[in-house]
């Protein structure tokens, strides 16, 4: 009997052990998926656009990465909250082009807010609609982006005392830059943009966790395009 419950103790803190190990690897496993999907979007991309020219209506892809900064004061009661987090987003765009100057579409991607030592994570889903100004080889062009914003994660550590973007909202963002167009299939994107944000904030009060109502967070950054 004792040889049998021991090794039920054994399975039993193997499965925790397991359990425990996919818990870390959890968000690195989605992450990897999501890249893969860029990739296998880069492989469909360009077989797809071998059946049809650049002037005929057609699907295409877009990725793109983006770093931002905070530049907005969220006031509480008497207490103001500095937005000065660094966020890196990473997105992927399924869109259909109408002609040489406007596509539009849906998109998706994961999107971290880093302060000091603390993260906050989103998967935003989102439309799109981008204006490209010339029908030249590099020209001007004007995006922007409605949706919302999902919550994945906030890690939250005992001793830190404000958590930022603790809810999910409604975000937009809008960019302006040039498109660099190297062949038929292949553009390169190069913008500024302006991203708002609803969440909210988390932040220690006598030792209490209060979280507040929606907040606005703003944000400026530079973005890196991929479309083909």
């Amino acid at each position: 009997m004792m040889n049998i419950k021991n090794r039920y103790m054994k399975i039993d803190e193997l499965y925790k052990m397991f359990f425990l190990f996919l818990k870390k690897i959890n968000h690195h496993i989605i992450i990897l998926s999501y890249l893969l999907i860029i990739l296998f979007s880069f492989q469909s991309g360009f077989a797809q656009q071998k059946k049809a020219p650049q002037d005929i209506p057609h699907f295409v892809f877009q990725s793109s990465l983006s770093c931002g900064y905070g530049v907005s004061n969220n006031y509480v009661e008497k207490d103001t909250f500095l937005n000065r987090n660094f966020a890196f987003e990473i997105q992927q765009l399924l869109a259909y082009q109408l002609n040489n100057y406007f596509f539009t579409g849906v998109g998706t991607g994961l999107d971290f807010w880093f302060c000091e030592k603390k993260v906050s994570t989103f998967i935003p889903i989102f439309a799109n609609a981008t204006i490209k100004l010339m029908d030249t080889k590099s020209s001007p062009f004007f995006y922007a982006n409605v949706g919302y914003a999902f919550k994945w994660q906030v890690e939250k550590r005992s001793e830190e005392n404000i958590f930022y973007g603790t809810k999910a909202g409604i975000c937009f963002q809008t960019g302006v830059g040039l498109n660099m167009k190297f062949s038929e299939k292949f553009s390169l994107l190069l913008s500024a943009y302006y991203k708002l944000q609803q969440s909210a904030i988390q932040y220690r009060d006598n030792l209490l966790l209060v979280e507040t109502e929606n907040q606005l967070f703003h944000f400026v950054g530079i973005r890196l395009g991929f479309l083909y």
